[in-house]
């Protein structure tokens, strides 16, 4: 026996005896990270001041959807709970009306939402804002002549504004109806107009003006056209293509183009451009027609967005020509359990799915915010609605639309940023460069 080896019993007996073993001592228990989630509800008037709104019910909800715990808001419209989970699932259920329709239910759904990031719910009211904007706003609806060159034919006539409609008789386009909100401090919204058409010699030409002053007692409201729209061409392959400027948040002058035009008309020499304050919202698409005796319609789409300060560098675009990989002709993606499945369209982080349900006691919408794919909310009872709406109920439409931002690629900067108020921000940079695919079905 060579006297340097030790049994490995011997060795582990005197490691003991001499206390080098550290099993017995006590462990530190870990203090939970707590996080404190807040949403909060708003609803804004026709003047864009906002105020709390609390016809709406926070759902916290588990993996499958089930209850957990609900949390109606505050006078304040703030919604607030403590959580030890970084990540939740809830829904929100809101009253919703809007024009002249019934008061229905809009409900909408997250998954794996940022417990640390403030959430955030613009309600849709309309009955209860014209208390509202009696407080703060005045509503005002009269016609507006829009003075300009003399047009052959007239193509497309746009505002910023609600207008019952418009008729051009050469060199004047009468707006009627235009529906105007100021704020009692007389402050008025920066509003345009715009008319697009031909001239005797059959060249296409535009024209806009912008008024930012509605005098209440003026009979009909007049603005003279303050510039033409410049002719930018496109990039072959030709595409839909269809520009809009954002400016302060607010869209102005819509021009499209079909595939076979090689260039688009835009506003871009105005004041509001010259200095920056115009954001130019391009979007190039390419649309498939499926045509299928199980659906009413089916139409898939490819879409490319690109926002910028200059118009030539938001019309650099090239929606994906090929069809979305969706499981025609059965469309299969949404199992009768209300599980879904879209990864065969590659590429997309984020699935955001919206259904219409009108054959219930009233119209309810749901939408749906997600990964490719999952489990959607629907597929679990709607705790304390379920008299309205369950797991047997039929949707009249589905909406599909998968997105992928050029600045993100985790789910988790996705979520974060449809939960929050960012997502009113409609030049925020994760929206400046985005495609999609989309599928609309009616059932």
């Amino acid at each position: 026996m060579n006297k340097f080896l030790i049994s490995p019993l011997l060795l582990t007996m005197f490691i003991q005896g001499c206390g080098g073993s550290s099993s017995s001592a006590p462990e530190i228990p870990v203090e939970p990270v707590e996080y404190n989630f807040s949403l909060t509800s708003k609803l804004t008037n026709d003047c864009g001041i906002s105020s709390a709104f609390t016809k709406v019910e926070l759902l916290l909800q588990d993996d499958t959807w089930q209850t957990l715990a609900s949390y109606k808001p505050d006078e304040n419209g703030v919604i607030s709970f403590v959580t030890t989970n970084e990540f939740i699932n809830y829904t929100l259920v809101a009253k919703n009306q809007q024009g002249t329709d019934v008061e229905g239910l809009n409900v909408v759904s997250f998954y794996q939402a940022s417990s640390a990031t403030p959430a955030h719910y613009q309600g849709q009211f309309d009955e209860m804002l014209d208390g509202l904007n009696d407080m703060t706003c005045e509503c005002v609806t009269k016609n507006l002549e829009l003075t300009h060159l003399t047009f052959e034919t007239q193509t497309s006539v746009t505002s910023s504004l609600e207008f019952v409609r418009a008729t051009t008789d050469k060199g004047t386009t009468l707006f009627e109806g235009v529906k105007v909100c100021g704020t009692s401090e007389g402050v008025w919204p920066l509003s345009s107009f715009s008319v697009l058409g031909t001239n005797i010699k059959g060249e296409e030409f535009g024209v806009a003006g912008f008024i930012d002053y509605f005098h209440v007692n003026d009979d009909v409201w007049r603005l003279p056209a303050f510039d033409q729209a410049n002719e930018l061409s496109l990039s072959h392959p030709y595409q839909d293509t269809s520009n809009s400027q954002l400016i302060k948040d607010v869209k102005h002058f819509l021009t499209q183009a079909t595939k076979e035009q090689q260039s688009l008309l835009i506003f871009d020499t105005h004041d509001y451009a010259n200095v920056g304050e115009a954001y130019y919202q391009s979007q190039a698409s390419v649309t498939f027609k499926l045509n299928d005796g199980l659906y009413k319609s089916a139409i898939s789409k490819n879409i490319h967005q690109v926002i910028s300060t200059s118009a030539s560098d938001s019309l650099i675009l090239l929606a994906g020509q090929h069809q979305p990989a969706f499981d025609y002709p059965d469309f299969s993606e949404i199992k009768s359990d209300y599980s879904y499945d879209y990864s065969a369209v590659a590429g997309y982080p984020m699935a955001i799915i919206h259904f219409v349900f009108t054959d219930l006691a009233m119209p309810v919408k749901w939408t749906f915010y997600g990964p490719e794919k999952g489990l959607l909310a629907i597929s679990a009872p709607l705790k304390g609605y379920d008299d309205i709406i369950n797991t047997d109920s039929e949707p009249k439409t589905i909406d599909v639309r998968l997105i992928k931002s050029k600045l993100a690629n985790s789910y988790s900067d996705y979520i974060k940023h449809y939960q929050a108020d960012s997502a009113l921000d409609l030049t925020n940079d994760f929206v400046k460069e985005m495609t999609a695919a989309e599928l609309a079905l009616k059932l």
